[in-house]
Formats: C-alpha cells, sequence, structure tokens
C-alpha cells in the first residue's frame, strides 16, 4: 500500500472547509448584499478563495488517479464512490421529506437519484472523469520530459481557462467545459514533476489572487450585487485555476506529526460523503442566525455555524464511507 500523505490529506480537508464556507455564502444573504464597504471586500476575497473547491478535489484526483495502473482496483475506488452515494440517499431523503418538509412523489425522488441533483452533480462530474482518465494518464505516460508535460498542460490552460480572461473573442473558448480534464491534468503533471514550492510562498500566491479577485468584485459591482461584477469564467477560470495551482502546490508535502497526520487521515476519509450530507444543515441552520446576516457577522456565521457544520459534516461522512468500504467488498466478492 502506498504511504499516506499528510499534506494530501490535509488538502483534502481544506477542500472540504472551503466547500462549507462557500455554501454558507448561499444562505448568509451574500449575494443579496450591495457591493460596499470593507466587510463586503473581506467577504469577496474569501467566497473567491472557497471558489477553488471544486477545483481543488479535480487537482486530488490527477495527483492520486494519474500514476494508478488500470484494472480491477482502478474502478473499485469508483464503486466506492457510488455506494458511498446511494447510502448518503438513504439517509438524507428521509430527513428531507418528513423534517425539512421537501416535497415530491415518489417517482420525483427516484429521479433526484439518478439526475445527481444539488450537491451530488459532483459524484456525476468525477464519474465521467474516471471514465474517461484512463486515456489522460496514457498520454502522460508517453510523455517523458518535463517540458513535454508542460507543453501539455499549457495546452490545456489555453483551451480552458485563458479564454476566461476577456470577453473579446480573442481565444476560441468551445472547449471551456472541459476544465475538469485540465484540473486532473494538472495534478498528474504535480504528480510527475514533484516541484517543491515553500509553503509559505504557494498560501501567499493564492492569498494574492484571491484579494486580487476580491477587490475586482467590489470595484466592478460599482454597488451593486455580486453578479452584476467581475465573473472571471466559472470553476475553470484562469485565475481560480492559478489560485487553485498555487494552493496545492504549497500544501501538497506538507509533513504532519503523526497524531495529527492519523487525525488528518481519518478525516479525510469522510470528505465526499459528509460534503453529500452537509446539505441537510446547510439548508436550515443558517436560517436559524438570520439576525447575524449581514456583512459584518459573516465571520461570525462562519466560525459559530461553518466552521460546526463542516465538522459534524465530516464526521458523519467519515462513518457513511466505511460502510461503504464494506458494502463495496462485499459486492465484489
Amino acid at each position: 500500500m502506498e504511504k499516506r500523505e499528510s499534506g494530501i490529506d490535509l488538502f483534502r480537508c481544506m477542500g472540504m472547509l472551503f466547500v462549507c464556507g462557500l455554501h454558507g455564502f448561499l444562505y448568509n444573504g451574500f449575494y443579496n448584499e450591495a457591493q460596499n464597504g470593507f466587510p463586503m471586500w473581506i467577504a469577496d476575497v474569501f467566497r473567491w478563495l472557497f471558489y477553488g473547491c471544486n477545483g481543488m478535489f479535480m487537482v486530488l484526483t490527477g495527483y492520486l488517479k494519474s500514476t494508478k495502473p488500470l484494472g480491477r482496483s482502478y474502478y473499485k475506488g469508483l464503486i466506492t464512490v457510488l455506494v458511498g452515494y446511494a447510502l448518503t440517499c438513504v439517509i438524507s431523503y428521509p430527513i428531507r421529506y418528513f423534517l425539512l418538509g421537501e416535497e415530491g412523489e415518489f417517482i420525483d425522488w427516484v429521479d433526484r437519484l439518478f439526475s445527481f441533483s444539488n450537491y451530488a452533480w459532483y459524484v456525476k462530474m468525477y464519474v465521467g472523469l474516471i471514465l474517461i482518465s484512463p486515456v489522460i494518464n496514457l498520454a502522460m505516460e508517453r510523455l517523458r520530459e518535463p517540458k513535454e508535460l508542460l507543453w501539455l498542460l499549457g495546452t490545456m490552460v489555453t483551451m480552458t481557462a485563458l479564454p476566461s480572461l476577456t470577453s473579446a473573442p480573442v481565444l476560441p473558448d468551445y472547449w471551456v467545459g472541459i476544465y475538469p480534464l485540465t484540473y486532473y491534468i494538472i495534478g498528474g503533471v504535480i504528480r510527475r514533476l514533484r516541484p517543491e514550492v515553500p509553503v509559505w510562498k504557494g498560501l501567499l500566491g493564492a492569498g494574492v489572487t484571491a484579494i486580487g479577485m476580491g477587490t475586482a468584485s467590489l470595484i466592478s459591482t460599482d454597488g451593486g450585487k455580486f453578479s452584476d461584477g467581475f465573473a472571471q469564467g466559472g470553476n475553470g477560470g484562469f485565475l481560480t485555476t492559478l489560485m487553485v495551482s498555487l494552493l496545492f502546490l504549497g500544501v501538497y508535502r506538507v509533513e504532519a506529526g503523526p497524531k495529527f497526520r492519523r487525525v488528518l487521515a481519518w478525516l479525510s476519509s469522510g470528505v465526499l460523503e459528509g460534503f453529500l450530507l452537509s446539505r441537510l444543515l446547510d439548508v436550515w441552520v443558517y436560517n436559524a442566525v438570520s439576525f447575524w446576516h449581514t456583512p459584518e457577522n459573516y465571520w461570525l456565521i462562519f466560525i459559530c455555524v461553518t466552521v460546526p457544520v463542516f465538522l459534524i459534516s465530516i464526521t458523519a461522512g467519515h462513518y457513511v464511507h466505511k460502510l461503504a468500504v464494506r458494502l463495496t467488498k462485499k459486492i465484489l466478492v
């Protein structure tokens, strides 16, 4: 078995925290507030920082899967993901129906299961990414020289990320939708080249990028709402891709002590299932503190609501993941 890398577990846990933070902005009133003042600027910076969460997991997938040999074990992890997804649905659908008051006939809930609705869109994306990744892995295996890998990476960034830098038709933007492959290749290239970037440089670079995007949001809205200003091309935009890459470069080589390494390993095992279960808390817990829904109190919401949501969800996800692993073993006997 491969030795667990504490930096990878740390990055995975950070990704889950960023997911909870990003979803917090959906429920704390942020998108309905006027873009004015220092507290809103801070909120904009953290909103963009948290926005990198999806790319973080895609980079992780590339780092972890791009050197795996193709075979039964390669796809075993995919079965575990699908079993874990099914278990979270079994847990969450009754709660959503009986306790949270979500309406729908039985066929509607079946449709939600197979359409991977709400937070489960990531599972749908992940299935496709794993199915196509052997082709990408084969391409990277054929590229022996570092400069060849960098040419491949540069090509993907040009296709999916650079068009976001301008609305002018300078670069063709037909392929921007395949940005998960770009993140996957970033992870795969880093796995092969193992660049050594000091932690502080990686974190500083990611922080400066987030500050730049937050500043652009505040200025470009001219006092309007967040959606009126700087957009930067979605999850695969150039600046988001840059921020995620710098963050990963700064964290992936981190070495933790034995005790902290065990804690990180325990927590990181429940990230996906915890992410799916977090919606149960998100849809009602933020309403319980509606009196805090102002820019001056976003930090308070993060500490008192978002962080507990993160801890509860990732803990529950750990146990659901353990059950998913056991069921997968029985299925594949």
